[in-house]
């Protein structure tokens, strides 16, 4: 009996050692269909959307070519010793080079930057493409291309690196890094955005925002905000109840009544403009600087008259234009 005890001890513990390393051992990809990767893929996607990150452009030299690249995937990983890391897709010129030369910059893009991380994402059509042609830059170390105006730039030597799935990841000591104060650029749910339009909006959805601080351009960028965020359908009831619900609870403070006519004249204009803008990556500081016009709040008296826009209609609903008709 002693015997059989120890041996259906010995077979129990056996298969427990089984069962525990297939529980615990590292999912083996091959086990996993095409679809359910696929999936994944998609909700991972889905959830990297609402991680606003950082826009930056790497480059690098041989002394003959130059080459620079858009990534938003990079952080800081050591401060001791200094070391930052970004990724990139492979395969690419621009890895093949930093395999060479295992030298790079990294620039930090600002906010009135998009048009340079547009430029950089294009796929480079031949060899000796300059990329670098008509983009204001100076020279740094080891002759690596520095772009003019950025928000902060790292230069970097290699430090290690390694694929993971179909990325390649570059460790960097840092060198040499100069910050500015220019805001910088971020990417989030497919758009650029700036770290101000963030404490902007928070401010103004909480009815924080200083009475001080509402004005004409706040209202604009509040506008422009949530049309490229939610588009023209979803965007225009958002824009309507917060400004009512700003100007309710801070009756007292401001003088200016709703008035719905004045909402969605420039709900159209600024619309129009953003459709103008259309395949263009934009921040609101660009936007606003393609469309000047937006920031006179006296752009709408070309279509009314101020007979028109103080009548009780106007405030409570939209009418039309009595000079001329919207674009």
């Amino acid at each position: 009996m002693k015997k059989l005890c120890s041996t259906m001890l010995l077979l129990r513990n056996s298969v427990l050692r089984v069962w525990r390393r297939e529980l615990y051992a590292p999912h083996r990809e091959a086990d996993v269909s095409n679809s359910e990767l696929g999936s994944r893929a998609e909700k991972l996607l889905a959830v990297m959307r609402h991680v606003p990150s950082a826009v930056v452009v790497v480059t690098t030299s041989d002394g003959v070519r130059n080459r620079g690249v858009t990534s938003s995937s990079f952080a800081s990983v050591s401060l001791t010793p200094p070391i930052v890391f970004f990724a990139i897709k492979m395969p690419s010129r621009m890895d093949n080079l930093l395999t060479v030369t295992r030298k790079f910059a990294i620039q930090v893009l600002a906010e009135t930057q998009s048009d340079i991380s547009k430029h950089f994402s294009l796929k480079v059509s031949v060899e000796d493409q300059d990329q670098f042609a008509f983009i204001p830059h100076s020279v740094g170390l080891w002759g690596l291309p520095i772009i003019n105006g950025c928000a902060a730039t790292l230069q970097c030597e290699a430090d290690s690196e390694h694929c993971v799935g179909d990325h390649h990841v570059w460790y960097g000591k840092v060198v040499d890094a100069i910050s500015t104060n220019k805001t910088p650029l971020l990417y989030y749910a497919r758009s650029y955005r700036t770290v101000g339009d963030y404490a902007f909006m928070k401010a103004f959805e909480d009815v924080t925002l200083a009475t001080e601080d509402w004005t004409h351009e706040a209202h604009i960028r509040m506008a422009w905000n949530y049309l490229v965020k939610h588009g023209k359908q979803e965007a225009v009831p958002l824009i309507k109840y917060g400004i009512q619900n700003y100007t309710e609870q801070n009756k007292g403070k401001i003088k200016n009544t709703y008035n719905d006519t004045i909402t969605v004249f420039f709900i159209h204009m600024i619309e129009w403009a953003i459709q103008q803008f259309k395949g263009r990556p934009h921040t609101f500081e660009e936007f606003l600087q393609a469309n000047p016009q937006l920031s006179e709040s006296k752009l709408i008296y070309q279509y009314y008259s101020p007979h028109a826009l103080g009548s009780d209609t106007a405030k409570k609903r939209w009418i039309q234009p009595d000079i001329q008709p919207l674009p």
